[in-house]
């Protein structure tokens, strides 16, 4: 069983849970940017939580069913269709042998996860099938889905019914919940103020390795950098001029900027969710 990719999208890959254990080696963890999405897709099929599927960003692709196959489709809002028709999302779905699956740009959300039956049968790199672009590493041959790509798919049945759960409604703004950083001292009260009471937004120039915001520049402390230590995804980091970037999945696994906040694992889902131009607020638990 497979599928073929008719038309890949934006930017288009192949994620799972993640590469854990070998950042001491520089090696980021990647692996899904809404965990929170992906595991439903994957917990619809009764797949493990963390199986690999089909990432897409801002516009989606368009696939053909080489054989029946099962899937379920979650996150970001790309007006699916079954050979031009809508279908549902968040749920099971069976797709005919030789339907084309197709998909627009996000009514809302930025990122849309397709899970199959099974996950997809691609070799592990570094313990897992996550896409790293930069490195040309994991997923299919290391880089984002191209036309032609056909992309294997386990010959699985169901046998058992499987449930539908209600869409996740994703809005333009959001609050953020964070933890202190370890640098979170070394600023200003002034500083630690405004950057909690500033309503950021959210840049264009952003992607897997890191989101830039717009809005207050913060009055930085005489030391403004660090020796490079470490950082992991939801680390928000503070440039020299003052500017927030939250680091994602593809985060490098060290970086020299100071370390205001960290956000918590369901905000870093939130925030990827939330397209350029729209806004976020942080908050300290």
């Amino acid at each position: 069983m497979a599928i073929e990719i008719i038309s890949s999208g934006l930017a288009t890959t192949l994620q799972d849970g993640g590469r854990f254990g070998y950042q001491d080696q520089g090696i980021p963890v990647s692996g899904f940017m809404d965990g929170d999405a992906a595991h439903i897709a994957n917990l619809l099929l009764n797949n493990p939580p963390n199986a690999v599927m089909i990432e897409m960003t801002m516009v989606g692709i368009k696939f053909k069913a080489i054989q029946e196959l099962v899937i379920a489709i979650t996150g970001a809002d790309m007006q699916p269709k079954l050979n031009g028709e809508a279908l549902t999302m968040y749920k099971a779905l069976t797709i005919p042998k030789d339907a084309v699956v197709s998909f627009s740009g996000a009514k809302n959300g930025v990122y849309s996860y397709i899970a199959v039956l099974g996950g997809f049968n691609i070799q592990d790199e570094f313990g897992s099938k996550s896409t790293y672009t930069p490195a040309k590493l994991g997923g299919f041959y290391g880089r984002k889905l191209e036309k032609g790509d056909v992309l294997p798919v386990p010959n699985k049945k169901i046998t058992q019914k499987l449930a539908r759960v209600k869409a996740i409604d994703y809005k333009q703004n959001a609050q953020l919940y964070c933890l202190k950083g370890p640098e979170w001292d070394w600023f200003s009260e002034e500083s630690k103020t405004a950057f909690l009471e500033t309503t950021f937004k959210i840049h264009q120039h952003s992607n897997r390795i890191g989101i830039r915001l717009e809005g207050t520049l913060l009055k930085m402390p005489k030391r403004d950098e660090i020796i490079s230590s470490g950082i992991v995804k939801g680390t928000v980091q503070i440039t020299k001029g003052g500017q927030p970037i939250v680091m994602m999945a593809d985060a490098p696994t060290t970086g020299g900027y100071l370390r205001i906040v960290n956000l918590t694992q369901h905000a870093c889902h939130t925030l990827a969710q939330i397209p350029p131009g729209g806004t976020v607020q942080f908050v300290l638990k």
